[in-house]
């Protein structure tokens, strides 16, 4: 009788156990098996925390493809969504914008002035128009890209254009920023 009862103390009652203790009453073949299938499951889901997008990712791309669509479209940085607010834009010369393009505040014949002197001076629009504090590629017509050590081979990219929208604009950029068809001759 003394060893049924010494069995009926071994029982282990299972439900009263922690998973760590379950655990470590499992043979330690299993025990290192089980450690090892734990730990592939949790490497196959794991991603790095280098791997992921980084969470202002999405604001970059916006930003940058704004930027784009405002030096095609010749919007001034100042005008630009994330910059200013709607009821704090004013006419900027030049500026294809909603805002300054239904501008009614100033009237045409001062816009025509402003243009008409600008295409005179070029100076112009740099020296009234922009604070003397700050100083922007965005406010400059031609800016030179990449690296200029060659003098001979400088090259430009076009940022903003105070006579763009004007009757003295350029007729090749308007007809560029129109999308109008160019014929090409070439010597023969």
């Amino acid at each position: 009788m003394n060893k049924n009862k010494d069995t009926s103390k071994n029982i282990i009652n299972l439900n009263e156990l922690s998973l760590l203790e379950c655990i470590n009453l499992m043979p330690k073949d299993v025990q290192t098996k089980l450690c090892i299938y734990t730990w592939r499951e949790f490497w196959r889901d794991y991603v790095p925390q280098t791997a992921k997008i980084p969470s202002w990712f999405k604001r970059k791309n916006y930003i940058e493809k704004t930027l784009w669509e405002a030096k095609q479209k010749n919007i001034h940085f100042l005008h630009l969504p994330f910059n200013t607010l709607p009821e704090n834009k004013k006419w900027i010369m030049g500026c294809q914008c909603d805002t300054c393009i239904n501008d009614q505040e100033i009237c045409i014949v001062e816009k025509h002035m402003h243009y008409l002197i600008q295409s005179r001076n070029p100076y112009y629009f740099s020296e009234n128009f922009i604070v003397k504090e700050t100083f922007s590629n965005w406010n400059e017509y031609l800016v030179p890209i990449g690296n200029n050590y060659d003098s001979d081979n400088i090259e430009f990219n076009k940022i903003f254009d105070p006579l763009c929208g004007s009757y003295k604009e350029n007729y090749t950029s308007k007809r560029l920023r129109e999308g109008g068809t160019f014929e090409f001759s070439y010597p023969v």
